[in-house]
């Protein structure tokens, strides 16, 4: 039996996936497509160097949707959240998908998430890529913890791209307890606003408090003096694990370990997209569930951009 994939954005991470598929058993019929023809090559280039040419996939790459294609069995969007609403709607209006796997930051507002969801209600499912759940070591944190809640996580670090990389975060913490977000305090937020390494884009650095629906907190914290990653969970039994993601490695004040990774998106893909065609199901928050961390973390950092820059924005320029 043949898929018909469809990857539209073939940028670092678009790269990833078309990467992760060149192992996998099942046979695709790959559509890539990206506007930038210096993105296709370089990803082209990936796919050849990593054995694609070899696999019993095939592959087309293409600057612009095609349209000999009516049906997809799985579209994976992982361009940047500038302008995706008005693609997914797009690809939505051209094409059936059966399923959808989004990139994160979703959107950069509230109205263009409504479009998103309105443009993928006709697949049987649209997930978003928040591939921590995927990850063995995650997996393992997430069964000491589930019953040692409320928790607080901290999250401290350097130039770690906090508005970019947040909503891994509250997505982590919401799985790991079970919680839903209900709140973002920006107030220790600094007001200066940085360019990104993708032009068009900003991040932020200072400090960021959410708050869960069972009383756990988690506390995001971007600081220029700042080395390194730190994670720092705080439980209800008041034991405190330090996790240190760069280096694998996690202790507890009571003296127990428990080291391990964070598997590459190029790792994760193939058992991703696999579990998605095959079971009808993956580890990923759907899009339902996703859209409502996006919307109250949305709202809250579009508010702090405004104040900030004493604008009256309805996007927030961050992906």
């Amino acid at each position: 039996m043949e898929f018909n994939l469809l990857i539209f954005g073939s940028g670092l991470i678009g790269c990833r996936y078309i990467q992760g598929m060149i192992n996998v058993k099942l046979k695709y019929n790959i559509t890539v497509v990206d506007s930038n023809y210096l993105s296709l090559a370089s990803a082209k280039k990936i796919w050849s160097n990593s054995g694609g040419d070899q696999s019993e996939h095939s592959i087309s790459w293409n600057q612009e949707l095609p349209l000999k294609k009516d049906k997809f069995d799985l579209a994976i969007i992982s361009t940047t959240s500038k302008g995706r609403a008005s693609l997914i709607n797009y690809i939505s209006s051209k094409v059936s998908v059966n399923y959808w796997v989004i990139e994160k930051i979703l959107a950069q507002s509230k109205q263009e998430l409504d479009l998103i969801k309105f443009a993928t209600n006709k697949a049987k499912v649209a997930y978003v890529n928040k591939p921590f759940r995927l990850m063995n070591w995650h997996n393992k944190f997430k069964s000491k913890f589930l019953n040692l809640k409320p928790i607080k996580l901290t999250v401290v670090g350097g130039m770690w791209d906090l508005a970019c990389c947040a909503l891994h975060y509250l997505d982590l913490v919401a799985w790991w307890t079970g919680e839903k977000l209900i709140s973002i305090n920006t107030e220790n937020l600094s007001k200066i606003w940085l360019e990104s390494k993708r032009k068009g884009y900003y991040d932020v650095t200072g400090k960021l408090l959410a708050k869960f629906t069972g009383g756990t907190e988690l506390i995001l914290e971007s600081y220029p003096e700042v080395n390194g990653l730190d994670l720092i969970v705080e439980l209800s039994n008041k034991n405190i694990w330090t996790i240190h993601e760069e280096e694998g490695t996690a202790f507890s004040n009571n003296g127990d370990t428990l080291n391990g990774r964070l598997e590459f998106q190029s790792e994760l893909t193939g058992p991703m997209v696999s579990n998605i065609l095959i079971n009808e199901t993956c580890g990923l928050p759907t899009l339902h569930e996703s859209a409502q961390q996006h919307e109250i973390f949305l709202d809250a950092m579009l508010n702090h951009w405004n104040i900030s820059n004493n604008l009256n924005d309805k996007l927030v320029p961050i992906t």
